[in-house]
């Protein structure tokens, strides 16, 4: 029954929700309050869990689950937004302000690796200005603060083929995420990592957009590993240049786009930095305290990001090893968290986000460990705020 409760406390859109799927589907009649304290009592026993698996992994005693090693792994890692509220004890929600999560997605591909670039031209989607300019926005609005809805102007219509970036073929995936800070977000990758074997894998890559957090998680934990930027992310950098740098001129301004464009998907990235400061010193380098939307300061920090980014720009290379470019399957995998834990009438604990977040994690990963949680639970321990006594 605890299993039962904790899958419909985890998976469903809110503890009331979850509470009414019980009573209907399992013949179960229980509280919201009472399905929210067992799917938290039981996601805090998950969160010790992975506590000790990290403190095995810092002394050098955690092992790989299984003794062989994937051919292709991949750790794509994204950050998302949750409302909390105040920790005070009291009811209702006072001081409601937003935090962060942290999500890995672990994910093994099939080996396939190819002489030349299996895709040298960009897809149709990238090159479709309607196409492009809902994907600047979407990538905006995650962002930016949540509680504000960014605008942007509205682009010529123009017809094109339809596309999507194919990338290599996904097999097993788990999930990694926390409200913590990036330093403890880190070891619990690490530990996930080591428990998937993902060390020893021929292949490794690590994927994010131009977080200035993640270089240094994969300087830390990961050295050696191929390290990727999110096409995606770049992508919008480079729109937004583009559109600074021709303001008012729409269609130089696509013209530099796709010249942009197609160049970084060839992996020139000298050739993206050299336009781009052409540009840059056609408008003139941003005064101090230019406003955010000035071109020079946009097209400059355009400039500085590709910059910063310069040795996670090989696409080329990537394709033809069959790594992913896109850190999609993280993006997806933030969305899914975010159908349990984001919405304009949720404030949490963050002590109750955090439980909610490992339960959560273990039925979004596609291995047998939210279930082997149960098998190996003692019984008779604790849950919620009364006792289940095993049987005498």
């Amino acid at each position: 029954m605890l299993r039962k409760i904790e899958f419909a406390g985890a998976n469903q859109h809110s503890f009331e929700g979850a509470a009414t799927a019980l009573d209907r589907l399992a013949e179960l009649p229980i509280s919201a309050k009472h399905v929210q304290r067992l799917t938290e009592r039981l996601g805090q026993e998950r969160t010790a869990q992975r506590d000790e698996e990290v403190a095995q992994r810092k002394a050098g005693t955690w092992k790989p689950a299984h003794a062989q090693a994937p051919a292709v792994a991949v750790i794509h890692v994204d950050a998302g937004k949750v409302q909390l509220r105040a920790e005070d004890g009291r009811p209702g929600v006072r001081q409601p302000h937003w935090g962060d999560t942290k999500v890995a997605c672990f994910q093994t591909y099939a080996a396939q690796t190819h002489r030349t670039d299996p895709r040298p031209q960009p897809p149709a989607a990238f090159l479709d200005p309607p196409r492009v300019l809902r994907l600047c926005q979407e990538i905006a609005q995650v962002r930016s603060d949540p509680a504000t809805r960014p605008t942007a102007p509205a682009a010529p219509h123009r017809h094109g083929r339809r596309g999507s970036a194919s990338g290599p073929v996904g097999l097993v995936r788990t999930a990694v995420a926390t409200t913590g800070p990036v330093e403890d977000f880190a070891w619990m990758v690490a530990a996930e990592a080591t428990r998937r074997g993902f060390y020893q894998a021929p292949l490794r890559a690590l994927v994010g957009d131009g977080g200035n957090w993640i270089v240094p998680l994969g300087q830390q934990h990961f050295p050696g590993w191929v390290q990727v930027l999110d096409f995606v992310h770049l992508l919008t950098h480079l729109h937004a240049g583009a559109m600074a740098a021709w303001r008012g001129r729409y269609a130089r301004a696509w013209a530099l786009y796709e010249e942009l464009l197609r160049a970084a998907w060839a992996g020139k990235v000298g050739q993206v930095q050299a336009t781009l400061q052409q540009h840059l010193q056609r408008l003139g380098v941003p005064p101090e305290g230019a406003a955010d939307d000035d071109p020079r300061r946009v097209v400059s920090l355009t400039l500085a990001y590709v910059t910063a980014n310069a040795g996670r720009m090989d696409y080329p290379r990537y394709r033809r090893e069959g790594l992913p470019v896109s850190s999609a399957a993280v993006e997806s995998l933030v969305k899914q968290f975010n159908q349990r834990i984001k919405g304009t009438e949720k404030f949490w604990l963050r002590g109750g986000v955090e439980a909610v977040l490992q339960v959560r994690a273990a039925y979004l990963s596609q291995d047998d460990r939210a279930e082997a949680f149960h098998a190996h639970r003692p019984r008779g321990r604790a849950a919620g705020s009364h006792r289940f006594h095993a049987a005498a």
